[in-house]
């Protein structure tokens, strides 16, 4: 499994977290951070002032990479989307 960005998910990885930007139709991941330690990734994400910010966890890989093809197709639904711009 790879990020959106192409980087590879190893199986250490726990969390990885998209800072983002979103333009109201879309989202665009500017840079990730993968952590092996789920809930450091929590930590960072609560502590990022970028709204627009997604995050996976998962406390085994195979949870994680769940979490993440969940994500992963959210970020193309355009219904999500909406439903993120109303929240943001």
């Amino acid at each position: 499994m790879k990020t959106l960005l192409g980087t590879e998910v190893t199986e250490d990885i726990r969390g990885v977290l998209y800072l983002c930007d979103y333009q109201g139709t879309s989202i665009k991941v500017i840079k990730e951070i993968l952590s092996a330690d789920a809930m450091m990734a929590l930590n960072l994400f609560a502590e990022i002032p970028n709204p627009a910010s997604q995050l996976a966890t998962g406390n085994t890989f195979e949870e994680l990479i769940k979490d993440l093809e969940t994500l992963h197709n959210c970020m193309k639904d355009p219904e999500w989307l909406k439903e993120l711009g109303n929240c943001l």
